[in-house]
């Protein structure tokens, strides 16, 4: 079994007056969706292209955004942060989180209100500890000496998740969610050096800059 974690951020930008698809979901019209979201970009001020993990969707891997794009994601981010509007404590990481690939099949996408900091999440779980989330819905997850299962069964009057995960349940190795979870954070720590040239580059003085875009470790103290 081939298990893969990837992050990515979720960009929205979807407040540009640009007229939004009438049909749904996302992934079922793609292009659509792909064209709405490329036109928000554009009109937002992004000066690069943006190609999405799964077309149709707003989710973008770290390591496929430009240099260009990722400064402005991190100026707007931190905006009224650094205004005073709200402090520090109030502030989230980046929206978006971690897809789970097996075997070349994406399995489950990050939900609403998921960020980059729930790797925190995800190295529990190969404690065998199912720990707070944000992100929700939240599948359930059943540990069995070392094998991790998820439960994406959704009643009636739940939230559903997004996009619908083929499979409803999903097990895999601990083993397999460890070795994928050193790679990603081999992955996020070179993230870490392009957040720092930022910082640095655009006199931002961001504290901790990486504590508070990837890891948010004040709400894991």
């Amino acid at each position: 079994m081939a298990l893969e974690s990837i992050p990515v951020i979720e960009i929205g930008y979807h407040n540009q007056d640009i007229p939004t698809p009438d049909k749904y979901p996302y992934w079922e019209y793609p292009i659509l969706w792909d064209k709405y979201n490329a036109e928000s970009h554009k009109k937002a001020g992004f000066k690069d292209d943006l190609t999405p993990y799964l077309a149709g969707s707003s989710f973008y891997r770290l390591s496929e955004i430009t240099d260009s794009n990722l400064t402005k994601l991190v100026i707007d981010h931190t905006h009224e942060m650094r205004a005073g509007t709200y402090e520090r404590e109030q502030a989230s990481a980046f929206f978006g989180g971690y897809v789970l690939r097996i075997d070349q099949q994406d399995k489950y996408f990050p939900q609403c209100c998921g960020d980059l900091s729930d790797i925190h999440y995800w190295e529990k779980l190969t404690n065998g500890k199912d720990g707070f989330y944000a992100g929700h819905p939240q599948p359930k997850v059943k540990v069995d000496t070392n094998i991790i299962t998820l439960d994406f069964t959704v009643e009636e009057f739940d939230e559903h998740f997004a996009p619908t995960p083929k499979d409803v349940l999903v097990s895999f190795e601990i083993s397999s969610l460890k070795s994928a979870i050193e790679i990603v954070k081999q992955e996020l720590e070179n993230f870490e050096v392009r957040l720092e040239k930022i910082n640095r580059d655009n006199n931002l003085n961001i504290e901790r800059i990486c504590e508070l875009l990837i890891w948010n470790d004040v709400n894991y103290e």
